[in-house]
């Protein structure tokens, strides 16, 4: 006997049979519903996680090499970088205080040099004065060309006892990162500025913008520098919320699996009932010349393959459901959220997960049915006389 035609006897039977198992049937819709939400939501969190870490390396640069103290020259490592393609910008950071009237506020100023590629969020800006997130010049209440004074609490003078340094600078241009750690704490200046307010020359860092191979970082290792540098990633530089999205996916992936613990109990109390129903068939296959053996084994196989079938149209559904949000999607978050449409990221790991797991959940359980029911049918004989 062909095996084709044994698999769709009893694809009908679920489908037609006038006695056909709903629980068998609310199982099947409940795997391909696992299937397509872990598809939605692992496309929906990689995109929204994604847009993230590529906002933050914008800013931040995917790669931050430091020196220990500021040094005078280091136009041997942007000539490294240079020669390999490689966007950066070199800058003097200090940590500042900023004071306009009766408003003061903590600020981390970066002067750079505008020799250098600047990244985009940073090519249009007006240079002439300080280019200052909106939410840190609404703190202090500063507005376009309103001047301020710059604080640097960790350098004084000592005219007239110690007086810490600072100058007084105007503001020349907003920007909006969508970031709220650097629009409310960040500003950039000429770095002339910050050599003014520190009475020292040089940069404390480069950042770079585009990627180092191993190649780059060692012959970048080998250019002496007045002080030792290290080269940092953007990874390496925000350890903590690359921990923290990590975590979040599995705690996402270990709530799915244990909502899907309440498919996995559908999916055994439908199949026993099912094998229960199907035992007199099953005989009627044996009587017509099939194995006992054939036979046992072709249900397990029959399960396997309905279960495939559905975690893979699951997964169809949810890649064309993200897919159609990705093209047509309107924004439909409000205002105050960064992304106001719903960012979509899925990449071959998530795709090959949101099948595997629905369908090893059905595995595991199928083959609990599927035992009990062995066990139950060793001897097709014995059946046919307990019927006699």
């Amino acid at each position: 006997m062909r095996v084709w035609p044994f698999f769709s006897y009893f694809f009908s039977y679920i489908l037609r049979a006038k006695t056909r198992q709903r629980l068998l049937f609310i199982a099947v819709v409940g795997l391909f519903l696992s299937a397509f939400s872990l598809m939605v939501i692992q496309g929906i969190m990689g995109g929204l996680q994604k847009g993230l870490v590529n906002r933050s390396k914008s800013v931040h640069g995917s790669y931050l090499i430091s020196f220990d103290q500021p040094v005078a020259d280091a136009s041997e490592v942007k000539e490294v970088l240079r020669k390999e393609g490689v966007p950066f910008y070199s800058e003097l950071e200090v940590e500042v205080m900023l004071k306009h009237r009766t408003f003061v506020a903590p600020a981390k100023l970066h002067g750079i040099d505008l020799s250098d590629d600047r990244p985009e969020f940073l090519e249009e800006k007006d240079f002439k004065g300080l280019v200052m997130g909106n939410d840190l010049a609404g703190k202090i209440k500063v507005q376009f060309l309103d001047e301020l004074q710059i604080i640097a609490p960790g350098v004084t003078d000592s005219l007239m006892g110690e007086i810490p340094r600072f100058v007084t600078e105007g503001l020349s241009d907003y920007l909006y990162t969508e970031l709220p750690e650097v629009d409310e704490f960040e500003i950039w200046a000429r770095k002339d500025l910050v050599h003014n307010l520190l009475r020292q020359r040089g940069v404390n860092q480069i950042r770079v913008f585009g990627e180092l191979t191993e190649e780059i970082r060692n012959r970048l290792r080998k250019v002496e520098t007045e002080a030792p540098l290290r080269i940092l990633s953007w990874e390496k530089m925000n350890e903590a919320l690359v921990w923290s999205l990590n975590l979040e996916t599995k705690v996402m992936l270990f709530l799915f699996i244990s909502m899907s613990l309440l498919v996995a109990i559908a999916i055994t109390s439908g199949l026993m009932i099912f094998y229960s129903k199907i035992r007199r068939d099953l005989m009627s296959f044996w009587i017509l010349g099939m194995a006992q053996r054939q036979l046992v084994r072709l249900c397990f196989k029959f399960t396997l393959i309905l279960s495939a079938i559905t975690v893979v149209l699951g997964g169809i559904s949810g890649y064309i459901t993200l897919r159609i949000l990705e093209s047509y999607g309107h924004d439909i978050m409000p205002d105050i959220f960064v992304e106001r449409r719903l960012p979509i990221q899925l990449d071959f790991s998530h795709i090959v997960m949101s099948l595997l797991i629905p369908f090893g959940i059905s595995l595991i359980f199928s083959y609990f049915s599927f035992a009990h029911f062995r066990r139950e049918n060793q001897s097709f004989v014995s059946v046919v006389r307990s019927l006699a």
